[in-house]
């Protein structure tokens, strides 16, 4: 095996190149990566990390959480994770549940505006319109034009 047989199975290479297929639109392909990522080194929370969110755009709802409980096994401290987790419970109308899950992230990041702009949202499901109102206004003194919103609520190492 030489030098570049070597870099091309690092797991940073592979994770990378599955990154690049993931912005891509092309989840089969960045799935494989991470896969093989994953081969070498299975406690990758980055990895895992990715490939959740790829499993999450394929529509795999089940495996995109285990890989989520995964990644928390491995770094409970994931503030991604424990946010993905909560849009993805709030989608089924877990509202209460997903604002554990928020919450934790937001102990992790507490000035990350897209958090705390998507607990407002969750609040307002639950008709608790006063702290929905202190949520928004904090993610847009956080963030004024709440640019993170464009890049999405997907984090990407």
């Amino acid at each position: 095996m030489g030098f570049l047989d070597i870099f091309k199975n690092n797991v940073n290479s592979l994770n990378k190149k599955g990154i690049r297929l993931l912005n891509k639109g092309d989840y089969p392909g960045a799935l494989k990566y991470f896969n093989k990522a994953l081969e070498t080194e299975p406690d990758s929370y980055k990895t895992r990390f990715n490939r959740a969110i790829t499993l999450w755009e394929l529509g795999e709802t089940c495996e995109a959480i285990k890989e989520y409980d995964k990644v928390l096994d491995i770094n409970p401290g994931h503030a991604g994770a424990w946010f993905n987790l909560g849009v993805i419970i709030s989608i089924f109308g877990r509202y209460e549940d997903a604002l554990e899950f928020i919450d934790t992230a937001l102990e992790l990041e507490p000035d990350d505006a897209l958090v705390w702009y998507i607990k407002g949202l969750i609040l307002e499901k639950v008709n608790r319109s006063s702290e929905a109102l202190k949520c928004m206004e904090k993610a847009f003194k956080l963030d004024p034009g709440l640019e993170s919103l464009e890049k999405g609520s997907i984090e990407l190492f």
